[in-house]
């Protein structure tokens, strides 16, 4: 696609004009097509999901993957969090979109960065967003009178969040100690006089057995901006789904770099997969009680893709250290972090200490 220029905006890159006014277009959610603000024209663009392919396991240790966005965008990095975000070329950022603070420097281009190759588009729209949002807000009973005020709404942000996924089939080999609970009776004095009371008591006994399973598209959050307990909050995204990238799905949204490798990431999907396995086999293991557990994994079939996700975030500071709400940009499952009003919670606190102690009074009379 050709870029255009106009006299009055020379820096202005204008990558995906209207056909109809020649205004930028802007993706709209829940719509394959590219829709003017302005003048409300649309441009559709087939999906094609068959494009987003697995790839063998080696291939990212080699470092195989194309370079770049793929069409000209503009980059800021924040001091505080230390993400770098792109947007369209002409557009200006004041505040980091993952922190919410304002110190952020443009940072150069990238030449390096992984391209991703698979995209979701948003299917969840800013209003849509922005209810939940305030629905959020209005379910947070200790938090600080001033919250609403400064947790502003006009900062919801949508944002493309790199990741990768893996798939992986595993074989688990595990030994442990089954434990076999009974109660038997002793004697026991109590006050000068001899009273029944049940123990329990456990049998110990070796155990093993093999644990399989098929891991499909664990995602690994490539992003700086986002913590993966926070990122891992908004799961699951329907990444089956999963469409080729085109630069054009990046108009008027901002768009994070890739920030871990593909070898880092395949560490934490292994860590987070080697969890999952060694919580499965503890439950097979036979008896009330278990201890000693001893996993032995085999991985084999390892592929992965890597795309970008789509994601809601208000992100604002309060008293310096920064919060962040996040809604999946397509389930529209939300999370968040908020402060605490210590006030609150301590008139909670005695008032709860209160009431015990009026019913510790009334049953003593």
């Amino acid at each position: 696609m050709e870029e255009g220029s106009a006299p009055a905006a020379p820096a202005k890159l204008r990558k995906f004009p209207c056909a109809a006014c020649g205004a930028d277009v802007v993706w709209n959610p829940g719509a394959a097509s590219l829709k003017c603000p302005y003048c409300g024209a649309e441009r559709h663009f087939p999906r094609t999901i068959a494009e987003v392919r697995e790839h063998p396991i080696e291939e990212a240790l080699a470092g195989a993957h194309d370079l770049g966005w793929g069409m000209a965008r503009k980059a800021v990095t924040c001091r505080g969090c230390g993400a770098t975000t792109t947007f369209a070329a002409g557009v200006a950022a004041s505040r980091c979109a993952f922190c919410g603070a304002p110190s952020v420097v443009e940072a150069p281009a990238n030449e390096s960065m992984v391209r991703p190759e698979g995209l979701l588009p948003f299917r969840v729209d800013r209003d849509a967003a922005a209810g939940k949002f305030r629905q959020w807000l209005s379910g947070l009973w200790f938090r600080p009178n001033d919250l609403s005020q400064k947790s502003a709404l006009s900062e919801l942000t949508g944002v493309y969040v790199p990741f990768w996924t893996f798939d992986a089939a595993t074989h688990s080999a595990w030994t442990a100690e089954a434990g076999y609970d009974t109660q038997q009776s002793v004697q026991v004095e109590e006050n000068g006089q001899w009273v029944t009371r049940y123990e329990t008591r456990t049998r110990w006994e070796n155990a093993e057995g093999v644990h399989e399973h098929a891991f499909d598209d664990v995602p690994v959050p490539a992003s700086k901006g986002l913590p993966p307990d926070l990122a891992g909050s908004i799961e699951p995204f329907p990444t089956h789904d999963l469409i080729s990238y085109e630069p054009s799905y990046l108009s008027g949204f901002l768009a994070e770099e890739y920030a871990l490798g593909a070898k880092d990431a395949l560490l934490r999907a292994e860590e987070r997969m080697s969890q999952e396995i060694y919580a499965a086999c503890s439950r097979e293991v036979p008896g009330d009680r278990s201890r000693n557990l001893n996993v032995r994994t085999a991985w084999s079939a390892m592929t992965y893709k890597n795309a970008l996700l789509p994601v809601w975030i208000a992100a604002y500071q309060y008293a310096g250290t920064p919060y962040r709400f996040l809604v999946n940009g397509v389930m529209g499952r939300v999370a968040g972090h908020a402060p605490l009003s210590w006030i609150k919670v301590t008139v909670a606190v005695l008032a709860a200490l209160a009431v015990l102690l009026l019913v510790a009074y009334l049953k003593g009379r």
